[in-house]
């Protein structure tokens, strides 16, 4: 859908700026690396001037996005920013007006600062791990100013005509629940499949529906789709983006991205380990997670599920191996995706049978990639021309 007419628009702002308003000419407002490669045209920035002492100078205009395979919500989006704003958690863009009929939202504008993916493709590894920290202290104050909220959410979007029962909402991982992408991965296991027989695995997939739905631990609103083009930083802080998702569910499921890391976002990579110590450092101070064991048996779940929604690719994978635009495997990255759910599940000590056949699946699939390397690259600003600061 494009921008809507300017008429809609100086309407509905003027509603809320107590006068007239002028709406100036649209532009993209979607920029960085993602945004060089993909078109996002239901995003815009509009100027506007408001009467006197109206602050807002421009907004950023959302429209329903186009069915490509995952489509958006802008109601729920909508919802979400209005519940955080009712508890006072301003990691996201205000909701400055909206119309539901038309699928419309008028955002507040977070500016042009980079996103987190500039960062991190950058040449500065110092400052792309203070980003990489900024974005995840920001979830962190997510998870923890919505721990325990969903009944107040759910309410909100029943009175906004979106009601599903809360176990599935729960467990919906990448648009669909996590027990269809466990059988859609099933069915490719065994003697005519190119994956493992599943054996004993299947009962501690069984174990991950029941702990994605159960109400402990108390869940948390996420954004449903944490990534390092979702976000914008600004004197060391992040706002996060990209609320069509959003979701209450065990606060493991977010904070997964933060290990593996951003698996399924256009700009996915690997952070060296110290870096990655210092992000998950970062984001349990941020969210409360204090408990160690708690936080080892929680991403052991999460990095399953999420390696679990991975390999559903896999068909696709196997016909083909197109390079990323950073150069390394789509194959390869899906390795390193069983790699950290295979440590994680080690770690953690949950789901073992679970765990033995991610590690035999990784073995499987090695042996029938022998040519890719053991891990692939990290992002290019940890590359070893850049200059290494890191710094605690």
């Amino acid at each position: 859908m494009p921008t809507p007419p300017t008429s809609v628009l100086a309407d509905l702002l003027a509603r809320v700026a107590g006068g007239p308003v002028r709406v100036g000419a649209a532009t993209p407002a979607a920029a960085g690396w993602s945004a060089d490669r993909a078109a996002y045209p239901w995003l815009s920035r509009v100027p506007v001037h408001g009467p006197p002492g109206w602050p807002v100078r421009s907004v950023v205009v959302k429209t329903r996005r186009p069915d490509r395979g995952r489509p958006g919500d802008p109601v729920r989006e909508r919802v979400a920013l209005e519940f955080l704003a009712e508890v006072g958690c301003a990691v996201g863009p205000r909701v400055l007006a909206h119309d539901d009929r038309l699928g419309l939202l008028v955002l507040e504008d977070l500016g042009v600062g980079p996103g987190l993916e500039d960062l991190l493709v950058g040449t500065d590894p110092d400052r792309a791990t203070r980003g990489f920290v900024a974005l995840a202290e920001a979830a962190g104050r997510l998870h923890a100013a919505t721990r325990g909220r969903q009944d107040a959410f759910r309410q909100r979007l029943a009175a906004a005509g979106r009601r599903a029962p809360a176990d599935h909402d729960r467990s919906v991982l990448a648009g669909t629940p996590f027990a269809g992408w466990w059988a859609a991965v099933a069915a490719l296991a065994g003697a005519d499949g190119p994956l493992p027989a599943v054996g004993a695995a299947h009962r501690d997939a069984a174990r991950l529906v029941t702990w994605l739905t159960d109400p402990e631990p108390a869940p948390v609103l996420g954004t449903g789709d944490l990534a390092p083009q979702n976000c914008r930083l600004d004197a060391g802080r992040a706002r996060l983006l990209d609320f069509e998702g959003a979701r209450f569910q065990p606060p493991y499921v977010e904070a997964a991205h933060l290990r593996l890391p951003f698996y399924g976002a256009p700009c996915w990579s690997r952070v060296p380990v110290e870096v990655g110590r210092r992000v998950e450092r970062a984001y349990r101070a941020a969210a409360g997670q204090r408990d160690d064991g708690a936080w080892a048996a929680g991403m052991a779940a999460a990095t399953a599920a999420w390696a679990v929604v991975r390999l559903a690719r896999l068909p696709k994978l196997l016909a083909a191996d197109p390079p990323h635009p950073m150069g390394f495997s789509r194959r390869g990255q899906l390795l390193d995706t069983l790699r950290v759910a295979v440590d994680a599940g080690a770690a953690g000590g949950s789901l073992p049978a679970l765990t033995a056949w991610l590690a035999a699946t990784d073995e499987h699939l090695r042996r029938r990639w022998p040519h890719l390397p053991p891990t692939q690259p990290c992002y290019p600003a940890y590359h070893p021309a850049a200059t290494r600061t890191f710094s605690e």
